[in-house]
């Protein structure tokens, strides 16, 4: 076996040696975990109450920064100046929305549970039963099926005892996001360049360059996707707020914002603003629009968001397939409950820096063995 063969047979061997390692001690981890599963939930308890508030501020400043950057190139300064005028004006959007939009959202929650929610609880009480689409003898066994057991009754003493158990963590993650939060988050914008320059301190000097790049990437890739996902937030669910309002629909407002909030659940949120619009329409078919109408808006809204507004705000640069996203919501939301599903998309763009740095850097260790090997 000559030198170049021997070589690569060793680098080889060296990799699965190390796959191996890690896979064992990956295994290892978790059966110490199911061993001591009080122990660990109390650690990975601890780690998100520092991590959670940590990274949204992080992800938060990734927004903000540019804005405080764009003011103190204006002459605006010094940076606590501009940091305080950005806390103002954000106080001012905050108390206009709260003034304006808040009361007519309020109006409109009162008129469905005073005027729609006794219809639509008789509904399902009595004209569901004919209109189920598996037929009403599939309904009947259903319903008897249920009835007869103790699913949901173990179900809702299920969810009595979660919710019970998460009321402290419900609380302080209430806390952490009123108080402590906008106080990381000044920080984080006072001393930004300082932290940076701190955290590639504490690399080795010979990764210096890297980290340096690599760090750049991050903040200019996730900022502009996290940027990109609001802007497309406030843009799909105005359009659909005008699209219900044009088609009849009686609680537009309140269905404009849902399509919105959920739009930040890259595929998923989708299908879950969908679900509420089209039920309501199906019950009151008789009052409000054709439900046929209603899908076709909800339709051309993710036809316009996916053609049209995706393109034009997120740009072709920050596109993520989509098993990254879906293998992002299911990990971080096994993690961090909500908090995690909503912040998957940010954290998938930070995956896929990190991926095509590796790939990267990859490609320039395997051009510097060949030049080494020549």
């Amino acid at each position: 076996m000559d030198d170049k063969n021997k070589f690569l047979s060793d680098k080889f061997l060296h990799k699965t040696i190390k796959v191996l390692v890690i896979i064992l001690l990956f295994l290892a981890v978790l059966f110490m975990a199911s061993q001591f599963s009080d122990l660990w939930s109390t650690i990975t308890n601890a780690i998100k109450t520092v991590l959670v508030p940590v990274s949204l501020a992080w992800l938060i400043s990734l927004i903000v920064y540019p804005i405080i950057r764009l003011l103190e190139r204006r002459g605006i300064g010094p940076r606590y100046l501009s940091v305080t005028i950005v806390y103002l004006v954000t106080a001012v959007l905050a108390l206009l929305a709260l003034r304006y939009l808040a009361p007519f959202f309020i109006d409109q929650v009162q008129q469905f549970f005073e005027n729609d929610y006794p219809n639509i609880a008789a509904y399902f009480q009595t004209d569901f039963r004919a209109d189920f689409i598996l037929g009403t003898d599939i309904y009947d066994w259903i319903v008897g099926t249920v009835n007869n057991s103790t699913i949901v009754e173990d179900t809702i003493s299920g969810l009595v005892d979660n919710l019970t158990s998460s009321l402290p963590s419900t609380f302080m993650n209430l806390v952490t996001v009123l108080f402590i939060l906008p106080i990381l988050l000044i920080f984080y914008l006072l001393d930004y360049e300082l932290i940076n320059d701190s955290l590639r301190s504490i690399v080795p000097l010979k990764y210096e360059k890297q980290s340096s790049e690599l760090g750049s990437r991050l903040n200019q890739t996730v900022g502009a996707y996290i940027r990109g996902q609001l802007f497309l937030m406030l843009a799909i669910g105005i359009a659909a707020t005008i699209l219900y309002k044009i088609i009849g629909l009686k609680y537009f407002f309140i269905f404009g914002i849902i399509v919105g909030v959920t739009n930040i659940i890259p595929y998923f949120g989708a299908i879950i603003a969908m679900i509420p619009v089209v039920a309501y329409a199906v019950i009151t078919k008789d009052s409000g629009p054709n439900p046929i109408i209603v899908v076709g808006v909800n339709v051309i809204l993710q036809f316009v968001e996916g053609n049209i507004f995706q393109p034009l705000i997120m740009g072709k640069q920050l596109e993520i397939h989509p098993i990254i996203i879906i293998v992002s919501i299911l990990f971080f939301g096994s993690l961090f409950g909500t908090l995690g599903v909503i912040f998957a998309s940010p954290m998938a763009a930070t995956i896929k820096v990190l991926i095509h740095f590796y790939k990267e850097q990859r490609e320039i260790r395997k051009e510097e063995i060949v030049k080494v090997t020549t």
